[in-house]
């Protein structure tokens, strides 16, 4: 019992001295305990990504100058940047004791009591939601936290390699991986000692997709300043499709990169937001609070340029601040995931002419404002010491690869030619992509077009759209598939949208098709609340469809502990340069059979799913296939010369009759679903 709580103590201090307090820290630095800046909802949830960037740069210090990582480098680490912080706070808390904004001091506080505040009722279904969320993914990933998923399997023999060598793994030149997905999974491991057999992986991924859930919906909070919109996100993205990719399924899976990509690029996105929030300073709604400003005297000056100082989303500090942030979550997002950086980089691409073509109107004000923030102090120190780090402290493998070079250009295969509508429908839910589509037409249509965070909305989604949809007109050779699975983000926040926007009759859209002197008549509230509870009866069944397995799966974890237990014979009764063949298709959580060897990431080989041997896009080695398939054949004969394998592990039901004739092979391990044959 002892045991129990010592290791659940451990876990829950690896989290905060890894995740939390490295970033809390950095807010408190930046921004001090002020919740005018940033309210303590957004401080906590984002103090965790931060803290997984900080985390990363630590480790990359430690790498440069030879200091092992270990559980007390990575404590101390991490003390010292807290420590580092706090006496940054204290300094500043000296030096200006009473901050105030550039438009003088503000009676209230905007920024907590109007746009991050909820009343009883909204907290309760906040509250409510997000048990559903917790529930439903639980539900469904106690049935799959077994370490079976391949992915999961490859990530976590770089973890294991690097708690158990103390230096960051060089991935053999191999850019599928990235150097952030795995420095903070595994300094929690050395801290709190858990196996990689355990639901560690799970949880931490787990973590990370209920946080970045939640700062999509502080993201969607800020850009329109309506909670309704803000709830209608976290019911979409959080409780409908909780299952379905790249939801718990990717956390099960161990799909890494997609899990934390989905937090970071959001969380850039709102610092990005929050550095240009001045812009639509004169068009605040929904703040619900009275506030009252000292007038500076070249107000009417400002306002004629675009600016309004009296407001407190107009100080320049702020935003030079948040946009710090921003270029330094960048920087982490390119650390640790390039298909979501390579993602950001094409929504950029989309929202800069987006944005600068509604606001054309006050481009010089624009241009005058922002490169005011852009090229200051705090923004430059930022960018350039990232670029230190990225170029010559320590450079992510993808950069020193050809993996740019094989991502862009004509689609080399099938996969990589684009979704169709159907494709899409089925990966984002048929209600999420329809609500979607309305919703960005009525954004269009009737929002603020030239507000900074309409931009970053439809830009997200549309060129996640295109590139999904479309891929060879942006020459985008990615598998479309993978890049789909980021359209349920921005997806959700454009449901949202609809849904309000449809069933709202105080909105323009009902007025606009008005005939008659009351535009508010023009459709029965009768009429509009039965037709929300039928929608929303629809949205729900369609949205809970992809839940319904998580409470029907009895899971039998037999297979997999007879491949482990086939694994650990071999760690024990063979050497290192002993060369093993394993079968990928007929073997349960075959993947982890490297974490028991830890002789190699391509160590032992492994018979791959015969379809790959059939590509005629990329022609693949042939010798795993042969020498399970036919071990008898010539060419099997050659391979077995060349590789020197000398045990072979497969399932029996499938892959024994062509071993028992044969007599250059012993069977020296029978388990039932699993045989290991010895070659002579």
């Amino acid at each position: 019992m002892f045991s129990i709580v010592y290791s659940q103590i451990l876990l829950y201090f690896s989290i905060a001295i890894i995740l939390f307090f490295p970033g809390y820290f950095l807010l408190l630095a930046v921004f001090g305990k002020d919740e005018k800046h940033i309210s303590l909802l957004e401080r906590f949830i984002f103090s965790f990504g931060l803290g997984l960037i900080v985390t990363d740069f630590i480790a990359f210090a430690f790498s440069k100058t030879h200091i092992l990582i270990t559980a007390t480098s990575s404590i101390s680490g991490s003390v010292i940047f807290c420590a580092v912080c706090f006496g940054i706070y204290r300094m500043k808390k000296k030096t200006n004791p009473l901050p105030l904004y550039s438009g003088g001091d503000v009676s209230s506080n905007l920024e907590t009591e109007g746009v991050v505040s909820f009343s009883k009722n909204q907290w309760i279904l906040i509250l409510l939601l997000l048990f559903l969320m917790i529930f439903i993914k639980v539900a469904y990933l106690s049935g799959t936290v077994a370490p079976t998923s391949t992915d999961m399997g490859h990530h976590t023999y770089w973890i294991k390699s690097l708690v158990e060598s103390g230096q960051l793994p060089t991935y053999d030149g191999m850019p599928d991986f990235i150097i952030g997905e795995h420095i903070a999974l595994g300094e929690m491991a050395m801290i709190n000692g858990l196996s990689f057999f355990s639901a560690l992986p799970v949880v931490f991924l787990f973590l990370i997709n209920i946080l970045g859930i939640l700062t999509v919906f502080l993201l969607t909070l800020r850009i329109f300043k309506n909670k309704a919109i803000a709830i209608l996100t976290l019911l979409f993205l959080g409780v409908l499709f909780a299952v379905s990719s790249p939801q718990a399924k990717f956390v099960s899976g161990g799909v890494m990169g997609n899990i934390m990509g989905n937090f970071l690029l959001p969380l850039t996105f709102y610092f990005y937001y929050r550095a240009m929030e001045f812009w639509e300073s004169n068009e605040i709604v929904n703040a619900n609070v009275e506030v009252q400003f000292i007038e500076p005297d070249n107000q009417q000056q400002e306002r004629q340029s675009g600016f309004d100082k009296s407001s407190p989303y107009n100080n320049l500090r702020d935003s030079k601040l948040f946009l710090s942030l921003g270029v330094f979550a960048t920087f982490g997002l390119f650390y640790t995931h390039h298909l979501t950086a390579f993602i950001f980089l094409f929504v950029l691409a989309l929202f800069i002419p987006l944005f600068l073509a509604t606001n054309f109107d006050k481009i010089k004000a624009l241009l005058s404002q922002t490169s005011k923030i852009i090229f200051s102090a705090p923004v430059m120190a930022t960018f350039f010491t990232g670029l230190v780090f990225f170029f010559f402290i320590f450079t992510p493998n993808y950069v020193k690869t050809s993996a740019v070079d094989t991502a862009v250009g004509a689609p080399s295969k099938s996969t990589r030619e684009g979704l169709t509508i159907a494709n899409i429908k089925n990966s984002v839910g048929e209600a999420r992509l329809a609500l979607g589509f309305l919703g960005l037409i009525f954004l269009t249509l009737y929002y603020r077009r030239k507000n900074f965070g309409f931009a970053i909305v439809v830009a997200w989604a549309v060129m996640l759209f295109v590139m999904s949809f479309a891929p060879q007109l942006l020459f985008v050779n990615l598998p479309s598939s993978r890049i789909g699975n980021y359209m349920s983000y921005p997806l959700a926040i454009l449901s949202a949208c609809g849904l309000f926007y449809i069933f709202n009759q105080d909105l323009t859209i009902f007025k606009n098709f008005a005939s008659i002197k009351n535009p508010q008549n023009i459709v029965p509230l009768r009429f509009i609340r039965t037709a929300f509870i039928i929608f929303t009866a629809f949205v729900f069944v369609s949205g809970l469809s992809d839940s319904t397995n998580a409470f029907k799966k009895s899971p039998d974890f037999t297979p997999t502990l007879e491949t482990f237990a086939a694994a650990d014979y071999l760690k024990k009764n063979t050497a290192n340069t002993d060369i093993i063949l394993k079968d990928h298709n007929y073997l349960s959580g075959d993947t982890w059979v490297k974490l028991f060897l830890m002789r190699g990431y391509t160590y032992p080989l492994s018979r791959g799913y015969f379809k790959r041997y059939e590509d005629p896009t990329k022609p693949r080695e042939m010798c795993t296939l042969y020498m399970i398939s036919k071990p008898d054949s010539v060419d099997a004969e050659k391979c077995f010369s060349e590789t020197r394998t000398k045990y072979l592990m497969v399932n029996p039901k499938y892959d024994s009759s062509q071993f028992m004739k044969l007599d250059n092979f012993d069977e020296i391990y029978n388990s039932g679903g699993v045989a290991i044959y010895h070659r002579k």
